[in-house]
């Protein structure tokens, strides 16, 4: 009898030959799969070599870079206000050399900026200065009962200049000692040492004579003039050489001052000196005309 088939058979499985093409592809996709990364840094230097440390010595000296060159110290402001204060005190030393010898000296007054005043006051009251407030007071009143005098040489309004001149710290000018001078009824003399030079005769040419009195024997007030003085400008109070400064400055005339430091330019005759070295004289004591 011959077999008996099965109702359903299985399918059957095709060559290995007739197998579809795309099955390879899957294990080539398999084998060129990359690779992960390395597990740690101990794979990736795996296959390098290690490099051996140089020796380097410690204790050798290293060269140091050049020090740059420490900076100048700065003058200080006490040098500096210590050097400007010698420069005055040496001009005011020079002012006072040079009018002795011309017969005279200069009786310093405060540079508080009422120099001018004071020196007035010291002139004419010998108070060394104290009633410089009076004499300032004086001179405004002045000026204001005289504007069309004094007005044309100021630069400002004449009410506010008046107004700040009456503050005591107010410097006063060459339009004050017109003021005061024609105010007290005496002239003026203002010797300016700084620009003489050094020289006597420089002294006589530089002075600025004020003459504001027609009369011949009319008190002449004497002051000088410092442009550098440690305050700024400034005057002081002038007396002669005879004169010690305690009261009032002797009442000499503007044409007795100016002969007198015309005698005292001129040169001296070698028997005139003799006998003033020798103390010959008929009196004992040097008179004022000698001066004249």
């Amino acid at each position: 009898r011959p077999p008996r088939l099965p109702a359903h058979p299985p399918p059957l499985r095709p060559p290995r030959a007739a197998r579809s093409p795309q099955w390879w592809r899957g294990a080539m996709a398999s084998e060129n799969k990359p690779k992960g990364p390395p597990s740690g840094l101990d794979a990736i230097f795996a296959n390098k070599g290690k490099k051996k440390p140089k020796p380097v010595n410690m204790n050798s000296v290293q060269e140091k870079p050049p020090e740059k060159p420490a900076p100048a110290p700065r003058p200080r402001a006490s040098d500096a206000g210590e050097s400007q204060e010698q420069g005055w005190e040496r001009a005011l030393r020079r002012d006072q050399e040079l009018l002795k010898t011309g017969g005279l000296w200069i009786k310093e007054v405060e540079a508080d900026g009422a120099c001018l005043f004071r020196a007035f006051a010291d002139q004419l009251g010998g108070d060394g200065g104290e009633a410089h407030q009076q004499f300032r007071e004086r001179c405004v009143d002045f000026m204001q009962a005289h504007r069309d005098d004094f007005e044309p040489f100021l630069e400002e309004d004449f009410s506010e200049y008046c107004a700040r001149m009456r503050e005591l710290s107010t410097w006063g000018g060459h339009v004050e000692v017109q003021a005061l001078a024609r105010s007290e009824g005496v002239n003026a003399v203002i010797y300016r040492p700084a620009e003489a030079n050094g020289r006597l005769e420089g002294l006589m040419s530089t002075l600025v004579e004020i003459p504001t009195s027609d009369l011949t024997e009319a008190r002449c007030v004497q002051l000088s003039f410092h442009p550098t003085h440690h305050a700024g400008q400034h005057y002081n109070s002038v007396r002669c050489s005879e004169d010690e400064g305690g009261g009032p400055a002797p009442a000499f005339s503007l044409a007795e001052l100016r002969s007198r430091l015309e005698e005292a330019a001129r040169p001296k005759a070698p028997a005139a000196t003799a006998e003033a070295q020798s103390g010959n004289f008929s009196t004992g004591k040097p008179s004022k005309k000698m001066f004249f």
